[in-house]
């Protein structure tokens, strides 16, 4: 997508912010204030365009109301995350932003930056709108006073989209960029690791559909057409089809507070009676594990295995988990059956974790023989790849070494 730059160019803007100026706006068409319920705020920089709402806590979006308290000690596994369950909700920001193109650098502009953050009880949206390139400034600081105490960022995809474009924003207009020293929660990240392998995508309006009871109204628009709906803006001077950009922006911020609230849910109340039939506990229960949540884990997928009926995929996946963490606690005796039953599949690793099973803790060379040459069977007759090569060579190598050990118990 062309960057705004070079849209200007087209439009006969000369570039440097000291020149730029957008074309003359028609005076048939209505203004800002007309179109939206919003005013021109003063701010250090020059006045910016900000929309604004409150949302009580009991506010319902999709199948679940906000929240006024939410206990992320659940999250505090994640190093990154440590210590984040005391800071007050009132240090949240939820944030998204809309551009002028996905690449970053200069040419991109944010021309819209929605903003939720929790104060007095309720929930305070803001969207800070960029009018004309040439005030940004206005933008930024009405934007930076709105997020002075942040301590926490909830985003969807915000670590490697929105942020980055927002700091470069502050960085070519020679400020000190925004949120340092800050926890981050990506939604995006967490929603992929539980969801990836059961929903079509992990897009913000799958999320929504198939997990929040989320359905937008005709006035959204697709995440693709929004930039061009700003340039069509900076062409005419009508505000009007800005609704859907407006629209689209806000819904984005109150799902995330939606779905922080039901990710906190699943995770802390995985094996609640309305979750129990739900295939993608696998996914939590794995998950829960790979968060040294082991007890929590090992449950779920202990109810997923002995109560729902899965694809193979899911079983086998189910299986091997549960058994890794009967592993990680020196359960063998749980661990091995659950081993030998996904290795009647195919599954390659069930073959090696019996083979380093006996091996390591029986001692019992010829069994650990039998499961690596079997491991080498399920490998060549499947497709040749790397990772099936460097598996042949490491079973090489541990047949070998048995082959030695046997040999030395019988001089």
């Amino acid at each position: 997508m062309p960057s705004l730059t070079n849209k200007l160019k087209s439009l006969g803007v000369q570039l440097g912010a000291d020149k730029i100026k957008t074309p003359d706006k028609p005076a048939s068409f209505p203004r800002l204030v007309d179109v939206f319920d919003g005013s021109w705020e003063n701010t250090t920089s020059g006045d910016c365009f900000v929309l604004r709402k409150t949302f009580h806590p009991g506010y319902i979006h999709g199948n679940s109301s906000l929240f006024k308290d939410l206990d992320l000690h659940i999250l505090e596994s994640d190093p990154s995350l440590t210590g984040i369950s005391t800071i007050p909700l009132d240090q949240f920001l939820f944030i998204d932003t809309e551009t002028t193109g996905l690449a970053g650098g200069a040419g991109t502009y944010v021309f819209l930056i929605g903003a939720a953050k929790y104060l007095n009880g309720k929930f305070h949206f803001a969207q800070f709108f960029l009018q004309d390139p040439a005030v940004e400034p206005a933008q930024l600081a009405a934007l930076d006073e709105f997020c002075a105490n942040t301590k926490v960022i909830i985003s969807y995809n915000g670590k490697s989209f929105d942020l980055p474009r927002i700091k470069t924003r502050y960085k070519l207009n020679g400020w000190p960029p925004p949120f340092k020293d800050i926890y981050h929660i990506d939604l995006l990240h967490i929603a992929r690791r539980l969801w990836k392998s059961h929903l079509s995508s992990c897009s913000l309006g799958d999320i929504e559909h198939h997990l929040l009871g989320i359905t937008r109204s005709s006035l959204d628009i697709p995440g693709w057409k929004v930039a061009s709906v700003f340039f069509d803006y900076l062409s005419s001077g009508d505000p009007s089809p800005l609704s859907s950009v407006f629209y689209h922006n806000e819904e984005d911020v109150i799902s995330l507070i939606t779905l922080l609230k039901y990710i906190i849910d699943r995770l802390s109340n995985p094996l609640s009676k309305k979750y129990l039939a739900n295939d993608d506990l696998v996914s939590i229960g794995i998950y829960l594990a790979s968060q040294n949540q082991d007890d929590s884990g090992q449950s779920v997928l202990s109810h997923v295995i002995e109560n729902i009926d899965l694809s193979d995929h899911l079983h086998n996946s189910a299986l091997i988990h549960l058994a890794s963490l009967y592993k990680k606690s020196g359960d063998y005796l749980k661990a091995i059956p659950l081993w030998e039953k996904i290795a009647s599949r195919d599954y390659i690793q069930a073959h090696t974790e019996l083979a380093m099973y006996y091996e390591h803790k029986r001692s019992d060379y010829q069994e650990a023989i039998h499961w690596s040459l079997s491991a080498m069977e399920v490998i060549t007759k499947q497709s040749k790849s790397e990772a099936g090569d460097k598996t042949l060579q490491a079973l090489d190598h541990r047949l070998s070494r048995l082959k030695r050990k046997i040999s030395r118990l019988n001089r």
